[in-house]
């Protein structure tokens, strides 16, 4: 279908499309296979929320910002939203009509920053930014505003309810065959304006044209694209052809290797505008984003302002950095770096040299602002292996905060070539990139609901409606997860021959013995995850063949503890690991193209330690047909779910010639295989629990329960827990050994975000690991931690009993140290993590203790 055209500036230049696959996954079983991220919402379905209460005094839009509005025009329109568009600027804007809110893509007031430079206006005026390399691996960067709009290199365009805006970038090549560059007086009268008839015309001609008195010539000016077309289109007026500009041009020494000198760059760039129900939707089709060979884009940023809050609002960022964290406006931390995380981690074939600082994972590819009494939630649904969540306050290059994402297309790494003594680092790009589309759904909000409670809402509503993710069923009590160490490969000698042997840390046998003293101990719910218990406790042992291993009990000991976690209805995960191996054979690449090779960290130097080595990357290529192997034999061995240590957990590239695979399409390889075995086995649990594999889990540990503490940021919050409680069960780290090893710490904790209990051990003597590579378990023997275990359990269970099939609807801080949670059926725990008793809100709070409240009545806990 023919769109109507707004706007339309040509563009000429050498391009290329850039290359990669559609990613692609698999839903829940019994679901089309279509992955949540590419079915988006159904049609007829919102995920919005306003308040009930809504005050008269309700924040409205500034003077500034309905000017800016009247200049615009109305581009679509349904039952919840309008869609704007200032056909001069490409700015575009989103009318709430619940709430007669408008949200502007660029912050209308700019022009009157008194902090920011021309270069941060500029940016500020812009909706996409390009960072592109050079042929030496260096970045620069386009924005459209500088380099697409003030050039009058945009057009927009109508269909179907949707706008288009195609952005031309960079200073668009003049058309040099039809131009010429020089041509002297003589030839510029008898070729061109003999020719001419209208003085008028001949004026605006040499207009164009600057005349060289020594020389006798015409030197063509630089013009704008749509100038240089008006030119062209005088020049063939008076009969002058391609031909005689090549003449004109060879006849002053201008040849068409010297013209240009590579300084025109240019990107074509799309972003479509449309409205879903009550949500924006802003789609970037990346197989129609050009850019030259020689300029591959690094990374693409959208809508880095959209909704930006001037230093006259108050509220926050949202982030979500591990469970999730708050930015305040405003808050005056200008010395700390901008916030910049990736989502899902970082990918691991991308070499980090240098580790300063360890940080939570992004699991959740969503991000938001809280303005007044109004709030966005932007959710990433394409692209999210390939986003960044970027963020910022005011006061550093201008006056506005603001939250955004951008997307990494080609990565770069240096390869060094050696030539006797000397050496040179030689740039390589990534062949093989993401084709699909980057989108993201902004949803709104307003009043009471406007704050990062009513943002996690309106995402648990997205992914019920687009990945069918189902409540709990009714819970009578909470499970305590025990995770316990099977065995793992330790060096020993006989007579001065060193060889790995298998050391048992808890058998088949030991561990249906510790089973059965939690439930001696009166722990009737329990969930055992047990980890290197096949393939000799090989870390990373491929599970393409699992075999039992005979030290643990072999075969007949396994079964026979499945059978017993069966009969007394334990959930029993054992747990494999697909995207790291112990052996190279379908590792993944580097850009180098050496193979994907991970090593530990030194803790003090904080970098690489090469002569610990941990892990190869499988290649996500791979992950299928691992699987589809796994799956044929574990069944026959285990009757009960599985834990995937990996696959919630991470997202990696490969850059390898044989099987290359983009960040994007690994994501998508990864949830086909989670449905896969959600099919096969059932139940299933994850480590991590990035988006992605919450609709196939039970079950997620090493859930976010705090944020990477980041210097920009204010607060953490529980996002990741308030979006997911009462779909799925979540526990955060092992109480014994999570950092500070406070259990009573990480009790609040679970109380505060409605976590179970985890605790992870072996049975076997401490001893067995002393100085070993797994010396770090040498405080998890089970011994020193069971009966406190029990009673925290206990102490928990009377609380997370009541409320684990719940959704949270509020959570708060009430004081400094002091939260409260809100369940849907009433029930809402306030925990105090300070070291002194607090008085807060009508009851008395002990030292690190919480309190219960339902109905009006209430239960106190101390320490």
């Amino acid at each position: 279908m023919t769109r109507t055209r707004t706007k339309i500036v040509g563009i000429a230049g050498a391009c290329i499309l850039l290359a990669g696959g559609l990613f692609y996954g698999l839903r829940k079983s019994g679901v089309d296979e279509v992955m949540p991220s590419q079915a988006g919402i159904a049609s007829g379905q919102t995920i919005g929320i306003l308040s009930d209460r809504q005050s008269g005094a309700a924040s409205s839009n500034s003077a500034e910002e309905q000017a800016a509005l009247s200049l615009m025009e109305v581009a679509a329109e349904n039952e919840f939203l309008i869609l704007y568009v200032n056909n001069e600027t490409a700015e575009v804007a989103v009318k709430d009509k619940r709430s007669d809110y408008v949200w502007f893509s660029n912050p209308p007031e700019r022009e009157q920053d008194p902090i920011a430079s021309p270069l941060y206006k500029s940016e500020l005026s812009s909706q996409v930014t390009v960072s592109y390399y050079n042929d030496k691996g260096q970045l620069s960067a386009y924005n459209s505003y500088d380099d697409s709009v003030k050039l009058k290199q945009f057009e927009i365009s109508r269909k179907d309810g949707e706008i288009e805006v195609r952005y031309s970038m960079g200073k668009a090549a003049i058309a040099q065959d039809g131009i010429p560059k020089i041509i002297s007086k003589e030839r510029m009268e008898q070729k061109i304006l003999s020719r001419l008839q209208d003085e008028d015309v001949k004026k605006s001609l040499l207009y164009k044209f600057k005349y060289d008195e020594t020389k006798q010539v015409y030197v063509v000016r630089e013009l704008k694209e749509f100038v240089a077309q008006e030119l062209l289109g005088l020049l063939r007026q008076a009969g002058y052809t391609q031909e005689d500009a090549a003449e004109d041009n060879a006849a002053n020494g201008i040849t068409a290797a010297s013209e240009d000198g590579g300084d025109n760059i240019q990107f074509t760039v799309p972003v479509v505008y449309s409205l879903e129900q009550d949500q924006f939707v802003v789609t970037i089709p990346v197989d129609e984003v050009q850019y030259p060979k020689a300029n591959p884009i690094a990374a693409l940023s959208v809508l880095k302002y959209f909704g930006a809050a001037d230093e006259g609002k108050e509220g926050y960022l949202f982030v979500p950095d591990g469970s999730g964290a708050l930015i305040r406006l405003n808050n005056g931390k200008v010395g700390a770096e901008p916030y910049r995380m990736p989502l899902y981690g970082e990918d691991s074939t991308i070499v980090v040299k240098e580790k300063i600082q360890s940080n939570e994972a992004s699991r959740l590819p969503v991000f938001g602002m809280k303005q007044n009494d109004r709030a966005f939630v932007g959710i990433i649904e394409k692209g999210d292996a390939l986003a960044t969540v970027t963020a910022d306050v005011s006061g550093r290059y201008h006056q506005y905060n603001s939250v955004a994402s951008e997307y990494h297309l080609v990565n770069m790494d240096y390869y060094t070539l050696n030539s006797g003594e000397r050496t040179s680092s030689v740039p390589m790009f990534q062949s093989k990139t993401y084709k699909g589309d980057i989108r993201i759904r902004y949803a709104f909000t307003a009043g009471s609901s406007a704050d990062y409670v009513g943002m996690a809402k309106m995402y648990r509503q997205y992914l019920v409606q687009s990945s069918g993710l189902t409540r709990l069923p009714a819970q009578k009590a909470s499970p305590f997860i025990m995770e316990l160490h099977g065995a793992f490969q330790r060096d020993k000698s006989f007579l001065g021959i060193h060889y790995n042997a298998t050391e048992p840390l808890t058998t088949y046998g030991e561990a249906k013995k510790l089973l059965g003293m939690l439930e001696d101990r009166g722990v009737s719910s329990i969930v055992l995850r047990y980890v290197e218990w096949f393939n000799g406790g090989i870390r990373y042992a491929s599970p393409r063949k699992t075999s039992p291993i005979g030290a643990l009990g072999g075969k007949s000991g396994l079964k026979d503890l499945a059978e017993y976690a069966q009969s007394r209805q334990i959930g029993f995960y054992p747990d494999v690991s697909f995207l790291e191996a112990d052996k190279k054979t379908g590792a993944a690449e580097f850009l180098n193209h050496s193979k994907a090779r991970i090593y530990e960290y030194d803790p003090v130097m904080n970098t690489q330690d090469l002569s610990r080595f941990s892990h190869y990357v499988v290649s996500a290529t791979q992950v299928p047909d691992i699987v589809s192997s796994f799956i044929q034999r574990y069944p026959k061995l285990v009757s009960g779910g599985v834990s995937l240590n990996d696959l919630g957990n991470q997202v990696d590239s490969d850059y390898s010639p044989d099987h290359p695979i983009d960040r994007q399409n690994a994501r998508g390889v990864i949830e086909g295989e989670l449905a896969k075995l959600n099919r096969a086995i059932g139940s299933v649990m994850v480590s991590g629990g990035n988006a992605y594999s919450i609709p196939y889990a039970d079950i997620v540990v090493h859930a976010p329960t705090r944020s990477s503490g980041m210097n920009l940021t204010d607060e953490d919050v529980p996002f990741y827990q308030i979006a997911l409680h009462g779909y799925v069960q979540m526990a955060g780290l092992p109480f014994n050994t999570d950092r500070g090893q406070n259990p009573r710490l990480s009790l609040l904790k679970a109380l505060e975000t409605g976590s179970n209990i985890y605790y992870e051990w072996f049975y076997r003597e401490p001893s067995v690991v002393k100085d070993t590579d797994r010396n770090g378990l040498y405080s998890a023997n089970y011994e020193g931690w069971l009966d406190e275990a029990v009673q925290i359990y206990r102490e928990a269970d009377g609380i997370l009993s009541k409320v684990a099939d719940q959704t949270i609807i509020g959570h708060s801080k009430l004081a400094e140290g002091v939260y409260r949670t809100v369940y849907e059926n009433g029930q809402s725990v306030t925990v105090n993590y300070n070291e002194e008793a607090v008085s807060v809100d009508g009851m008395e709070l002990a030292p690190e203790g919480y309190n219960l409240q339902a109905a009006g009545a209430s239960a106190g806990g101390a320490k």
